[in-house]
């Protein structure tokens, strides 16, 4: 099953953190990996509170993408973090349900026109050092590394993340120049 890319996603907001909590449920599989437990309802609304310092929520969009069974993935991009004109997807996530059928590339895509029509000229992102298929999917798109940081702690877990980056695409064929 595809995602109908002509539809746009919902913008969610704090009322839809249920509908988050269940996308969450059902990909226990990344919360293991990264927190060591499943994540709860609270965890789900952080998704929409948690901002660096000097940003607010009002600078954080929060997308979701649905079909006949709910809410399949959602996104979150911070805008003109760290500096302006870069944006950054803090956090992504795909029902395992649908993985695998381009519905990743085809989200990202969706983020990337959105954030381009407001000005973002360069995308960042982090991954856990430890999610290899994660990190091999976003290099796929041609995103290069910028650095390694932490370790951070994650509830039970401690990971090192690789921060990457990619220009967008009104900026790539000027960066391959």
């Amino acid at each position: 099953m595809m995602i109908a890319t002509s539809e746009p996603p919902s913008i969610l907001t704090e009322h839809d953190a249920g509908d988050v909590a269940d996308l969450y449920a059902r990909c226990i599989d990344y919360f293991m990996l990264q927190d060591g437990e499943p994540a709860t309802l609270a965890d789900a609304i952080d998704l929409f509170r948690d901002v660096p310092k000097d940003k607010s929520s009002a600078d954080q969009t929060i997308m979701g993408w649905r079909n006949e069974n709910g809410l399949i993935a959602v996104g979150a991009i911070l805008r003109d973090y760290p500096s302006d004109r870069v944006w950054y997807l803090g956090f992504m996530i795909v029902n395992p349900a649908v993985r695998g059928q381009g519905i990743g590339r085809a989200i990202h895509d969706a983020i990337e026109q959105w954030a381009v029509a407001r000005g973002a000229e360069e995308m960042r992102l982090a991954v856990l050092e430890a999610n290899d298929a994660a990190e091999r999917f976003w290099r796929s798109l041609g995103y290069r590394e910028l650095r390694r940081v932490g370790p951070d702690t994650f509830k039970l877990r401690s990971h090192h993340r690789v921060e990457l980056c990619r220009p967008l695409s009104s900026n790539l064929a000027a960066s391959l120049a």
